[in-house]
C-alpha cells in the first residue's frame, strides 16, 4: 500500500485584505480597554494594600512590555521610568516575602503610574501587528524562565 499525501486545506472564509488590515491597524478600543481596566485595577490594590500576586504580576507585564518595546525603539524614554519602577517591584516582592502583604510607597505608586501612561502612548502608537509581536516576545521570555525577567 502507498503513502498518501494529506492535503492542507486552508481555511478560505478569511478575507485576507481585511486580514491584513486589521493586523496593520491600531489596536482596538475594547481590547485596549481590558488592559486599562486590568492595569488600573492592580494600581489601585496596591494604592489600597490589598495587592496579590496576580497584581504584582500585571504590573511587572506592562513594565516588561514597557522595556521590550523602548529597547525597539518605540518611545526609548520610558527606559528610565522602567528601571525607577522594576526596582520598587523588587521592593514590593519583598515587603510581601518579610510580612505577607502587597504594597508600595508613594514613588513606587508614582513610578507604576508613569509606566502606565507611557506604554499606553507607546501601544496606541504601533500597529496590531507590532504590539502583538512584542506581546509575544515578552511572554516567551517569561516561559523560558529569562534571567532578564524578574518573578514573584
Amino acid at each position: 500500500m502507498r503513502k498518501q499525501t494529506r492535503r492542507k486545506i486552508w481555511d478560505t472564509t478569511i478575507n485576507p485584505i481585511t486580514h491584513a488590515i486589521v493586523g496593520a491597524s491600531i489596536t482596538d478600543e475594547e481590547s485596549l480597554e481590558i488592559l486599562r481596566k486590568k492595569e488600573r485595577g492592580s494600581l489601585e490594590a496596591f494604592r489600597n494594600g490589598t495587592a496579590k500576586p496576580s497584581d504584582w504580576n500585571n504590573i511587572n507585564a506592562v513594565v516588561q512590555l514597557a522595556e521590550s518595546m523602548a529597547a525597539a525603539n518605540i518611545g526609548p524614554e520610558v527606559m528610565v521610568h522602567v528601571k525607577i519602577a522594576e526596582m520598587h517591584l523588587i521592593d514590593a516582592h519583598d515587603r510581601y516575602k518579610r510580612i505577607g502583604k502587597m504594597g508600595s510607597t508613594g514613588p513606587g505608586l508614582q513610578s507604576f503610574q508613569d509606566i502606565i501612561e507611557y506604554h499606553e502612548l507607546q501601544r496606541t502608537a504601533v500597529s496590531r501587528s507590532v504590539y502583538e509581536s512584542h506581546i509575544k516576545r515578552v511572554t516567551d521570555m517569561i516561559k523560558s524562565k529569562s534571567s532578564k525577567i524578574k518573578f514573584l
